[in-house]
């Protein structure tokens, strides 16, 4: 497959919403050395830096840090426009919070329903009936209206209680008969930046286009949010969620790890280019000219050396992708402990290359192997990590050249652990290549 060389539409406006019932986070305070040493770490220059303090990836004082401070305050990627592509299709996720435990349980965490409505607007709502606490629906699916499994409570697809069974003898808390209008689910910040559907649990973020503007001059020409769903899934890896964001944007590791798999027709390393990260988010590009083509006749969007060019980028904290001309992969990845993270992803085909197979399931199948058979070689690795740094046995080497994606997101966490905000390091650079 060409495009086995390396590794890893229009986006909406940020839409309004009402934040009816805010999560508040009360603050974790770390020992001072450890709050010394990451204040150190997040002003380091490159050519200094090494690995965050092993403590980061394995003290539960750090994760409750980190549930505040990232995850309670940051945009985190739920899933694409696509997964909600008609009114009333929805889908159910999980947002990191103050209840996740550490043994592995994917059912913990904040669950939230995302729906598009009538009006085409994709809200988020926390998934409980506002009745007795039940969650509402859990998967995916397409609904007219939203009903409690348990009462037979009625929502719009705005959020709206539209009415409850048997309910006419009873009243409000000030004494007056009950009405529907009076309630309404719980809603999030929403915004949809490229295909994709962000959600925040802070009260007022700000407009992710401020902080993404860069990354969209890279990858808006792709057309993202165009690209068909092959596959969806949710795992669990025993490892920290920071080490994985750190692996896949690790641009060293793929000629050894990854040598069966993207490497197999030889190390594309030379052929990688690595850009200075922002504090929202990192990227670095892979070209080798000896690739063919990607890309269909029919796609007159990209152009020039963007025809075979791949893209690895991440948003802070866990959102991180591998954007080609004929296909993407993406994961969001939260954690579930220290030892643990949740991983939803998903791959998706550009529309036109994938109108173009003669045999689509055995060119989805061909991608899936792939995919599959990065993510064995990534598993030992990255739990091996984690299991180690449970003992101070190893000190942290300088970084290669091809690490400046993981100091750019080790530089965002120690930062927001410490709250002290990192030097911007200027625009990344964009080849001119059209």
């Amino acid at each position: 497959m060409a495009s086995r060389s390396l590794k890893p539409g229009v986006a909406r406006p940020d839409a309004e919403w009402l934040p009816t019932v805010p999560i508040r986070f009360t603050g974790e305070v770390l020992p001072d050395v450890l709050l010394r040493e990451l204040g150190d770490h997040a002003s380091l220059p490159f050519d200094q830096a090494t690995m965050l303090p092993l403590e980061v990836y394995r003290s539960p004082e750090v994760l409750a840090a980190e549930l505040d401070n990232i995850f309670g305050a940051d945009w985190l990627c739920v899933g694409r426009t696509a997964d909600v592509a008609e009114p009333g299709d929805w889908f159910s996720a999980l947002l990191p919070n103050r209840s996740a435990g550490d043994d592995g349980d994917t059912s913990t965490g904040r669950s939230v329903l995302v729906v598009r409505g009538r009006d085409d607007e994709i809200r988020a709502f926390d998934n409980v009936c506002i009745h007795r606490g039940v969650t509402l629906l859990e998967g995916c699916g397409s609904v007219n209206r939203i009903t409690c499994p348990y009462h037979a409570w009625t929502y719009g697809l705005d959020g709206r209680l539209l009415g409850g069974p048997y309910m006419n003898r009873s009243t409000e808390a000030d004494g007056t008969p009950f009405d529907p209008a009076r309630h309404t689910l719980g809603r999030l910040p929403v915004a949809v930046w490229e295909g994709f559907v962000f959600v925040s649990q802070a009260d007022n973020p700000p407009p992710i286009a401020d902080s993404l503007g860069g990354l969209t001059d890279v990858v808006g020409r792709y057309r993202m949010a165009d690209y068909v769903p092959i596959f969806s899934t949710v795992d669990v890896w025993p490892t920290n969620w920071k080490l994985l964001v750190e692996n896949f944007m690790d641009a060293y590791h793929v000629f050894k790890v990854h040598k069966n798999s993207f490497g197999v027709d030889g190390d594309n390393t030379r052929f990688t280019t690595m850009y200075p990260g922002t504090e929202s988010w990192a990227h670095h590009l892979v070209h080798n000219p000896a690739d063919p083509d990607f890309c269909t006749p029919a796609n007159t969007t990209l152009s020039g050396d963007w025809r075979s060019t791949i893209v690895l980028a991440a948003v802070f904290p866990g959102f991180v992708i591998q954007l080609q001309p004929d296909w993407l992969w993406y994961l969001a990845i939260t954690p579930l402990g220290t030892d643990r993270c949740r991983i939803a992803w998903q791959v998706a085909v550009a529309p036109d290359v994938l109108a173009d197979q003669p045999d689509r399931d055995a060119y989805v199948k061909e991608i899936m192997d792939l995919v599959h058979l990065v993510n064995s070689e990534d598993h030992p690795v990255v739990t091996a990590v984690r299991s180690n740094v449970n003992r101070p046995q190893f000190e942290r080497g300088p970084f290669s050249y091809l690490e400046r994606n993981v100091y750019d997101f080790d530089r965002y966490v120690a930062s927001k652990l410490t709250a002290a905000r990192p030097a911007v390091a200027g625009p990344p650079a964009v080849p001119t290549t059209d």
